[in-house]
């Protein structure tokens, strides 16, 4: 990775004399980017360009070369890099395009190209990349000349365009990088090597990542979760909306989209996720250039109410609180504001306040131990000069240990403040919401940071000869999906509650099963290929005679063959009815990121509802219970409205008892208990209903 992000020669393969090509862009670009060491262009088909010597053919240069960048149309890329491998070239960054993102030819082309690097042990950056810039190193190894200053900040983007749009808003912001790498088709290295890199770069304070998706889940997760232990990530992750999530058999299958995947993954890493390149800009601003806040403690100073008003409202969204300052700040403020400013959390310093004003108010609000956070904000009047309030504002930027920003807001009139503001690290946002959820992005990395984490090991005690036994009979009948006594006896192997009940082919069967669990119980029909019963009307609840329970029966399968008459229907299950809260737990294997466990609010409207929150495995008790807690459902689980608290801790067991069951049994690709009835504290849970599906490969 060295020879990629500084290397001491570099080759431009490709390169071009013609001035509206991409070889020739490069080159000019390393150039006046100020690269000291060799640069070496290759074109057999000229004798200089630029002043540089050219050489026919990477072989012809006979120096020493750490890096090549490869501008060729996509047929002669192969060759170059094998070419590149065999003088002892160790890094490369291909620019040209042409490969997977074309279709099948490129697909195996690009196979070709990983092949040859495995080969010579190359690391590659590309197919189809911008490149690379690394500004403490003064090389732009990109086609573009937006060359940022030196700074804090590095980038990862999959989308060369996105990198375009940063650099420009980096040029109007005069926000520093260390690194800018545009990582394209990820033929080698990808996010993952990215953050392991970054995370040691001393260079580099805070990560931006454009992504589109991951090639190498549980490396990236691991990286990520490395990384932001010391320096904050922003990322971007594009195709929320997207609708490719795979088709599920399960509840949890299908509330598992992979967009809400990546969002558990991003949050159980520590990441901080945006959604638009505007939030991405705003993060980055804060985290490059300001303090971390001590705690939610935040002052606001206006002149103008309205702008207070607004600013108070959104620290409330984004978990933030006003400061309560103390006495003698008050006393402070009231000693030079006008009696016509309001001296409490808002501090309205009236529309004709100066610099010399909200100077002394930010001062005296920034040395109140009460206060964590400034945001500073001014509407423009024709009584003020905002410039020189800027410049005031400004002046506080690397002398306090408080994050101050600021929300200057309007338009033309503003543009000097603004780029006052900026140029010295304040953060200036057009709105100040923006302002607050900066702020509170920065203490959701702190939080994120502070949480102790317990992936510790958990062990149910369990019969896995008994679940191999079941896997494989079900295999055997080629099947992958279960019937639901097959997945309630993988439930009872590992030790999880599951009622009494029995299995029924007849009214007069129904009756005597009832008879002896007792009454009321539960019917639901027994069927491998009916994964939601209640859809075909094939569950009836709180059964309390003889009569309905015969009843039941002949209801239960009439329904049942009449909504699918090619299902495979094995009889009616009566089980004991049990009374608690409802939740589901599930798990679905994800292709990237392996197991991801699913809790929320169980029974038939989980879909509708939408009320759940998900974990990837591996993760500890800690973890679990921070899961329990997250739904918006949970006061229900500790008493709410005078009922006992539910037995949360048996709850816990359940969820880390099936993380363990994906764990021990890679072939279950989804699990459901659905719902999971938790009782009063101390009385445990029961697991009602269990849906498993098993992969086709066996893998």
């Amino acid at each position: 990775m060295r020879e990629l992000f500084e290397p001491r020669s570099i080759a431009i393969v490709g390169a071009a004399r013609e001035s509206n090509k991409v070889g020739h862009v490069i080159l000019k670009n390393l150039i006046e980017s100020g690269f000291e060491g060799p640069l070496y262009p290759v074109n057999p088909k000229a004798d200089r360009i630029l002043e540089k010597p050219c050489y026919a053919s990477l072989s012809d240069i006979g120096q020493p070369i750490d890096l090549a960048v490869i501008v060729t149309p996509a047929r002669f890329v192969a060759d170059v890099l094998d070419e590149a491998g065999r003088i002892g070239i160790r890094a490369a960054i291909i620019i040209s395009a042409g490969f997977r993102e074309v279709g099948r030819e490129g697909i195996e082309m690009e196979r070709r190209l990983v092949a040859i690097a495995k080969q010579h042990g190359i690391r590659v950056i590309g197919p189809n990349s911008l490149g690379v810039i690394n500004t403490h190193h003064h090389m732009n190894a990109t086609f573009t000349n937006n060359f940022p200053r030196a700074g804090p900040i590095a980038i990862s983007s999959q989308s060369g365009a996105i990198c375009s749009v940063l650099l420009d808003w980096a040029a109007g912001t005069n926000i520093g990088f260390s690194k800018f790498v545009s990582v394209g088709n990820k033929m080698d290295v990808e996010e993952s090597y990215m953050l392991d890199f970054l995370r040691h770069d001393d260079r580099t304070k805070v990560i931006g990542m454009y992504i589109e998706g991951v090639n190498k889940g549980k490396e990236f997760m691991e990286q990520a979760a490395e990384t932001t232990k010391v320096k904050p990530i922003i990322a971007l992750k594009a195709g929320r909306t997207s609708t490719g999530a795979k088709a599920a058999s399960s509840h949890t299958g299908a509330l598992s989209g992979s967009d809400m995947v990546y969002d558990t993954v991003l949050r159980q890493s520590g990441v901080i996720r945006v959604t638009t390149i505007e939030e991405m800009f705003d993060l980055l601003a804060i985290f490059a250039n300001m303090p971390m806040p001590k705690d939610n403690r935040v002052a606001i100073v206006t002149n103008a109410g309205g702008l207070g008003v607004m600013a108070a409202d959104a620290l409330g969204d984004h978990n933030l609180t006003l400061a309560n300052f103390s006495a003698e700040t008050v006393e402070r403020l009231k000693a030079k504001l006008p009696a016509a400013a309001a001296f409490y959390n808002p501090v309205d310093v009236v529309g004709d306040a100066d610099a010399e004003r909200y100077e002394y108010a930010i001062r005296a609000i920034v040395e109140d131990e009460n206060v964590s956070s400034v945001i500073a904000l001014m509407a423009p009047t024709d009584l003020v000069d905002v410039a020189s309030v800027a410049r005031t504002i400004s002046s506080f930027a690397g002398k306090v240990e408080k994050p101050i920003v600021t929300s200057f807001v309007g338009g033309e009139d503003l543009k000097e403040a603004v780029s006052i503001l900026r140029a010295s690290g304040i953060p200036n946002y057009d709105t100040p919401d923006q302002a607050a959820f900066s702020i509170g992005a920065m203490l959701r990395y702190q939080a994120h940071n502070q949480r102790k984490s317990s992936v510790e090991v958990f062990r149910a005690e369990a019969d896995l000869s008994l679940v191999r036994e079941v896997l494989e009979g079900v295999r055997e009948q080629g099947r992958l999906q279960l019937s639901e006594g097959e997945g309630k006896r993988i439930l009872k192997a590992y030790g999880l509650n599951v009622p009494e009940e029995g299995l029924a082919h007849s009214p007069d069967e129904a009756v005597a099963i009832a008879r002896g669990i007792g009454y009321p119980v539960v019917m639901k029909v027994e069927s491998p290929d009916i994964a939601h019963k209640t859809d075909v009307g094939g569950v009836a609840v709180d059964i309390k005679s003889d009569e309905e329970a015969a009843q039941q029966y002949q209801l239960i399968i009439s329904r049942s063959r009449g909504k699918m008459p090619n299902a495979r229907v094995d009889g009616v299950s009566v089980q004991k009815m049990l009374k608690g809260r409802e939740v589901i737990v599930g798990m679905v294997r994800d292709e990237q990121f392996g197991p991801v466990v699913t809790f929320g609010l169980g029974g038939i409207f989980v879909e509708i509802m939408k009320d759940v929150a998900q974990l990837v495995v591996p993760f500890g008790r800690a973890e679990a219970a921070q899961l329990v807690r997250s739904i918006k459902a949970y006061p229900i689980l500790t008493g709410a409205r005078g009922r006992r608290p539910a037995d949360i801790k048996a709850l816990e067991d359940t969820i880390l008892t099936l993380a363990q069951i994906a764990t021990d049994f890679p072939e279950i690709s989804e699990l459901e208990v659905n719902p999971v009835i938790v009782g009063d504290e101390g009385q445990g849970v029961g697991a009602v209903d269990a849906l498993v599906t098993i992969r086709r490969d066996n893998a």
